[in-house]
């Protein structure tokens, strides 16, 4: 399976954007977690691709759930960090490739934030999320989503990011087939917000620098007078499933 990324890339991206923990209090997609989530100490979240990231420790904060993490980047102890800093229980984190990963127990929830995008065998790659839910377990899958009116801006802006990822499987189609081949059936698939867009380039000319801000600025307005003022295929910046496993 190709994999548009690797370790020395991540362990070189997360030292380049280090920084230091906080208190987390919110989320992206806190409106959809509220949605399908209870709130139960008893349960368990899986967080795959956990390394230098916000999101588990939201879940475990907001809905009490008991916290695992599997990253292979050098990166992943800053998840423990973050959770001290918040006073919260230790998580059990794995340092390990998740291919190779011979788990022994499944979760109540497993979910991964911008992960599935880097690999080119989508079905492989759900699958192996879907083999760690529980049953009755759900499954929460994001991706940006760089397809579609949304790929010609990166491709202006920031190509080289652009080649990290996979924009072939950046479609609601790609992601329903995946998931429901994998045994699992879905409450809720969608594009998500109606605009954004950002960009990794550091080392844009003065004239990309004016391009990317012209695009921010204007990218609202411009879906609103087109009728895309909502969730969209072709400027939304974001992919986000929801499942359960059957």
């Amino acid at each position: 399976m190709k994999k548009y990324t690797d370790k020395k890339f991540w362990n070189e991206y997360f030292d380049k954007h280090a920084r230091g923990p906080s208190v987390v209090n919110n989320s992206p997609f806190s409106d959809i977690f509220d949605k399908y989530l209870i709130s139960n100490p008893a349960k368990t979240v899986l967080e795959i691709g956990c390394a230098d990231s916000n999101f588990l420790c939201y879940l475990a904060k907001k809905f009490s759930y008991q916290a695992y993490g599997i990253d292979y980047s050098d990166a992943v102890t800053r998840t423990a960090e973050l959770f001290k800093f918040n006073n919260l229980p230790e998580p059990t984190l794995h340092k390990t490739d998740l291919f190779s990963w011979q788990f022994d127990r499944k979760y109540d929830l497993v979910c991964s934030f911008g992960f599935i995008e880097h690999f080119d065998d989508l079905n492989k790659v759900i699958a192996k999320h879907s083999e760690l839910v529980a049953p009755e377990g759900k499954l929460i899958i994001t991706l940006p989503h760089f397809a579609h009116g949304q790929y010609f801006l990166h491709w202006l802006i920031d190509r080289d990011n652009l080649k990290k990822h996979n924009t072939k499987i950046m479609n609601l189609k790609s992601i329903r087939k995946a998931v429901e081949a994998s045994g699992c059936k879905i409450e809720y698939l969608s594009h998500y917000k109606t605009f954004g867009f950002w960009t990794e380039n550091n080392k844009m000319s003065r004239t990309a620098k004016i391009t990317n801000w012209l695009i921010i600025k204007s990218g609202k307005v411009i879906t609103k007078i087109f009728g895309y003022d909502r969730p969209n295929f072709l400027f939304s910046p974001h992919i986000i499933c929801v499942a359960t496993k059957t």
